[in-house]
């Protein structure tokens, strides 16, 4: 932003120098008035008429050319060389200066005149001190004696505030009363006057950037400091602005008095160049002097490289930049020019509080990240780029540039288009922030409400809660609402550099024709998935199965979806090849178990306890609020070679069916071994037939030991198989 205000005075400076600037000024200003035009000689009027009948070509052929450039300011260096050398030599002047000044003021005056001038100058200073010094007295219950450490940049800048006010009020109390007194005292000549509103006005000025000084770098109160300056650093800084102030306030002051007593010419312009070069060498060697405390604040920890670097350069470039600064003031004034001196000291200060202002907002940000505070960093952030875009236009404003349009100055154009482009920026990252904060306090809602709710996903085998889907869309929304606000201000940015957005415009729809066509894969993953969210198939957090893969939605990207398997791989597959979706998330999760009891097991009494089982669930603390319809019993529906099979089943909220199964399961087993109901086994009966001598052999028709053995471990094994298989099939 720094080189956006030199980029902007230097485009000023050109415009100002250019050849065609006077030409311009005539032209807008031809006699209107029959009066005028009477008092023309004849070839005065056929000129007139001559540029009058000028083609638009002939016009319009008059623009930029460097040739001309370059000559304008090669004489324009000429002249301010020769003006210098004019005014430097009229050094020889300034005693008659002073002795013209002095008899103006001293002379003519009854006896005791100058006593009474000088007494009354006190009596109204003293009187004007005295009566503020009362009413600090009185109001002293208000005024801010302390401050806590700590505190905030928004607290600071509050407190600042506050006590430049009250600071400004008292001295407002105190011109005046000095003002009242003095022309009660004071009744002689206007010279004696005007000597005193203009030291007085040096005094007030002076009072009110000490009273600024010492708030901003915490001279009384280090805990209202908002620069990280140690004490010592910032005394030293304080006074090196008062002493260079003094002597610009009092120095300009005084030759504003000598040209009222009537000295002017080339002696005057050398008062006004010595007065104002001390002042800038004095600014320029507080720069130097403090540069290690200025680099310090400026490169803090939260500072990029880049901003070191500038954190480095930063005091030798105003060191530097000062003195450029008042020679192109000296020249305006040397080519008869209005100096803008005003435009140049409001240079100064703000190119001086702004860097540390902004290091101090960015310092601010830092030590927020992480406390939970979303909102106080983008508004520091956005409150950075205002307080530059407002810097911006208070130099632009300054500097005389017509932000409004009325001119087609080519400088006064850089400086309207930068003004838009500081605009567009702050506007466009405002809203940018303002949609992120939105999002991501939605977020955090939907988060929140869904831990209320007690979904934490912990079993994510075939099933799971999943989000809401306004939790779903919201990081899509923030980030389409995030592409259009940039593709927009960059658009408004372009047309404000005065590049022609049509083509840029016409040319990007061409080009996504092509990638379209180039990228049909690409615009079907885009489309499907698009489709995908109308329909509300699927959301974050959810169990999905899509034929080859499944897992819970871990992630929604423009494109592709990624999902997590249970067992912890992460697949990502476009939404282009979805062809089907079966979601294990939505609404409720029916669970069937099966057990198998003896032939000889009373079927109703079992039903009946599992009637209770599945009441003493529902009341269980851990699943009892899961539950949709409770765990009951649907009878026999199997009947094998082990025993018979009765089937139950329950219906609860996604996700929740695996732990319920747990509990559903020892509850089952604890119920029937209390109410002697054993689970049916496989069993293997081998009759072996032989005498009590003899044994039999093999191949007789009956089995070994070893054989039997091995036939009943291999039923067993096949029933344990199928007992599992046969409760856990939904």
């Amino acid at each position: 932003m720094t080189r956006w205000i030199f980029a902007a005075l230097l485009a000023g400076l050109l415009g100002w120098a250019s050849p065609g600037a006077s030409a311009d000024l005539a032209a807008a200003n031809p006699p209107v008035t029959e009066a005028d035009l009477a008092r023309l000689s004849d070839a005065e009027l056929r000129a007139i008429v001559a540029g009058k009948l000028a083609t638009p070509d002939t016009v319009a052929s008059h623009g930029f050319n460097p040739a001309d450039l370059a000559y304008s300011l090669q004489s324009d260096f000429s002249r301010i060389r020769e003006r210098l050398g004019d005014i430097l030599g009229a050094y020889g002047g300034l005693p008659d200066a002073f002795r013209q000044a002095g008899d103006t003021l001293f002379g003519d005056r009854e006896e005791g005149g100058m006593a009474l001038f000088l007494v009354a100058f006190a009596a109204a200073l003293l009187g004007g001190l005295g009566v503020e010094s009362v009413v600090r007295r009185r109001v002293a219950a208000t005024r801010v004696t302390a401050i806590p450490a700590g505190l905030t940049l928004w607290l600071k800048l509050r407190a600042l505030g506050a006590v430049l006010l009250r600071d400004g009020l008292f001295i407002l109390l105190f011109a005046v009363v000095a003002i009242v007194i003095f022309f009660i005292i004071e009744t002689s000549g206007s010279v004696d006057r005007i000597a005193f509103a203009f030291y007085l006005s040096a005094i007030v000025i002076l009072r009110l950037v000490a009273s600024f000084s010492r708030s901003f770098l915490g001279i009384r109160l280090p805990a209202m400091r908002i620069t990280s300056f140690a004490d010592t650093e910032a005394l030293a800084i304080h006074r090196g602005v008062l002493v260079s102030m003094a002597l610009g306030a009092f120095g300009f002051f005084t030759c504003a008095l000598f040209a009222v007593m009537g000295i002017h010419g080339d002696v005057h312009l050398l008062l006004l160049l010595m007065v104002g070069t001390v002042m800038m060498l004095g600014f320029s060697v507080v720069f130097v002097l403090g540069r290690g405390a200025l680099q310090r604040d400026l490169s803090g920890p939260a500072a990029s490289p880049g901003r070191r670097r500038f954190a480095r350069l930063y005091p030798w470039l105003m060191a530097a930049g000062i003195p450029v600064l008042w020679g192109v003031l000296v020249g305006m004034a040397t080519l008869g020019a209005t100096p803008l001196f005003g435009a140049g000291l409001s240079t100064i200060a703000i190119l001086s509080i702004w860097p540390m202002f902004d290091a101090a907002a960015q310092r601010e940000a830092h030590s927020l990240i992480g406390s939970g505070d979303d909102v106080s960093p983008s508004v520091l952030r956005v409150l950075r780029i205002a307080v530059g875009v407002g810097s911006l236009f208070i130099l632009l404003t300054g500097w005389r540039f017509d932000l409004l349009g009325r001119t087609d100055a080519v400088a006064s154009a850089v400086a309207r288009g930068m003004l838009e482009v500081g605009i567009v920026l702050l506007v466009s990252y405002s809203l940018w922030q303002m949609l992120n904060i939105w999002a991501n306090r939605k977020i955090a809602e939907e988060d929140a409400a869904l831990i209320d709710e007690g979904h934490d996903n912990a079993e994510m085998e075939i099933g799971g809660a999943g989000l809401s889907r306004m939790r779903t869309l919201l990081p899509l929304f923030r980030r389409a609402g995030q592409v259009t606000i940039a593709v927009i201000a960059l658009m408004i940015v372009l047309s404000s550099m005065g590049v022609n957005i049509a083509p840029v415009l016409a040319g990007a729809g061409v080009v996504g024709l092509a990638i379209g066509f180039g990228s049909q894969t690409l615009v079907r993953d885009i489309v499907s998935g698009a489709f995908f969210l109308m329909d509300d198939a699927f959301r974050l957090g959810e169990y999905v199965d899509l034929g080859d893969v499944k897992g819970s939605v871990e992630r929604i990207a423009t494109r592709s979806l990624q999902l997590r398997h249970h067992r912890g791989a992460l697949h990502t597959v476009p939404f282009g090849e979805i062809t089907r979706l079966s979601n294990y998330s939505r609404d409720w999760a029916i669970m069937k178990l099966r057990f198998r009891v003896g032939f000889d097991t009373d079927l109703e009494q079992a039903r009946k306890i599992i009637k209770k089982v599945g009441a003493s669930l529902m009341e269980h603390p851990d699943v009892g609020e899961d539950f949709i319809q409770p765990f009951k019993s649907q009878g026999v529906v199997e009947v094998d070679d082990y025993g018979l099979i009765i089937s139950t089943k329950f219906m609860c909220k996604p996700g929740k069916q695996f732990l319920i199964r747990r509990h559903a399961y020892a509850a089952v087993q604890k119920a029937f071994a209390d109410n002697g109901i054993d689970f049916a086994r496989p069993e293997v009966r081998v009759s072996v037939e032989k005498g009590a001598d003899e044994k039999a052999a093999p191949g007789d028709g009956q089995l070994s030991d070893a054989s039997a053995a091995a036939a009943a471990t291999a039923v067993a094994k096949a029933a344990r198989q199928k007992q599992t298989t046969g409760t856990s099939d939904g």
